[in-house]
């Protein structure tokens, strides 16, 4: 069995964007009160045995819709990665909180030998789900579309993003009807680390445009080194947005404004404008009413601990990565630890905050395959409860 990869390319990918000059002043550190709630994580059942990734879509009604990365499966009554499993690269959970949360897991060929992925790249390639969201009735996925390259671990590279759309969401997931679109090709630039689609203040991402409200904006991972450039497309255009064929793509400039990006390029112009430096591949960015502020949450490289930044604008001057959670595994005190350990994947959830709160997930993971597969308290999403960051 190989090496879970998603997790190698996100620490490849945040060890780089942390190369990135940090922008803004020092801010204040964070003193969580009351202290953090830690979930143990995502149950282990219906054969689902762990996974990273983990982004969410609210459906209403205190349910959400988890996307998941590289997964493994087992038998319906298996606990344990020690028996034999399969290894898909995405599933998908549904999640209902109430007094407590409880999930159902999803992946094709479900209670058969031969499970599958619930989104299907073309050919040899995989895909990874990235942000989503609901908009008139149907659901959008931003996804990573991988392909084999070299041997090793590190044998992968990009094949470029593709957004499935879901027509039928509602419906039990086996009976999903999926199209896909491609957004870009490469990994020049990847679009759809997070996405944002009518929020911030009067629902209008972009205050400064009257006209912001009508765009669903995606955060996109480019550069060299690669920090979050951010594009937007207008809502109208979702169901045909595939590149190239659609020149109403427009990118964030250092100027300031919005710019055409070239129906045919794969690259984002010269001058387009680091929106939040350094960033991540796994990450959010959402808008809180209560604090009247954009409030981005990331892993940050191999550090031991999970990183936010805030802003008043979307588009504007964000403020300095600064220190959100240490990861209570990668303490020596701690009885998962092991010097193999990595933690990344860090999300928020905000359909599960109350006033005042942040809930946030993230994984962790080994270089040592068998410490995975020994550990059942590793590789799946982990999920935290503090107060929210005040600047």
């Amino acid at each position: 069995m190989k090496q879970p990869i998603a997790l190698l390319i996100a620490l490849l990918l945040a060890g780089c964007l942390s190369s990135c000059a940090g922008s803004g002043k020092p801010g204040a550190t964070i003193v969580p009160a009351p202290a953090p709630t830690i979930s143990s994580g995502f149950p282990y059942q219906q054969g689902w045995l762990g996974a990273d990734g983990a982004y969410s879509v609210p459906l209403g009604n205190r349910r959400s819709l988890w996307f998941f990365d590289d997964s493994f499966i087992g038998a319906a009554d298996q606990t344990s990665r020690l028996q034999p499993t399969r290894f898909i690269h995405n599933s998908i959970g549904i999640s209902n909180c109430n007094a407590a949360c409880t999930f159902q897991y999803f992946w094709s060929g479900m209670s058969t030998g031969t499970p599958g992925a619930v989104f299907i790249a073309p050919g040899s390639d995989w895909f990874w789900p990235m942000d989503g969201f609901v908009y008139k009735g149907k659901l959008y996925v931003a996804l990573m579309q991988m392909h084999a390259a070299g041997s090793g671990a590190f044998g992968f590279a990009y094949s470029g993003a593709q957004l499935a759309t879901v027509s039928n969401y509602t419906a039990p997931p086996p009976q999903w009807s999926i199209t896909y679109q491609p957004l870009n090709t490469g990994g020049t630039a990847v679009p759809g680390v997070s996405i944002v689609v009518q929020q911030g203040p009067g629902g209008n991402p972009d205050p400064a445009d009257p006209q912001g409200a009508n765009y669903a904006y995606f955060f996109t991972a480019a550069g060299s080194p690669p920090c979050l450039a951010l594009l937007r497309i207008p809502l109208a255009d979702l169901d045909h947005l595939a590149r190239p064929g659609n020149s109403d793509w427009q990118y964030r400039s250092t100027s300031g404004a919005w710019e055409t990006w070239p129906d045919t390029a794969t690259t984002l112009p010269g001058n387009n404008a680091p929106v939040i430096n350094p960033g991540a591949t796994e990450m959010t960015v959402r808008w809180h009413n209560t604090t009247r502020q954009w409030l981005a949450v990331y892993p940050l490289g191999l550090r031991k601990e999970a990183h936010y930044s805030v802003s008043a604008s979307l588009t504007g001057v964000w403020g300095p990565s600064e220190s959100l959670y240490p990861y209570p595994e990668l303490q020596p005190s701690n009885p998962n630890f092991t010097p193999n350990l990595f933690c990344y994947a860090v999300k928020e959830h905000v359909e599960l905050e109350a006033a005042g709160q942040l809930v946030f997930t993230y994984a962790c993971n080994s270089t040592v395959e068998d410490e995975i597969l020994k550990n059942m308290n590793l590789y799946h999403p982990i999920m935290v409860r503090q107060q929210l960051p005040a600047r």
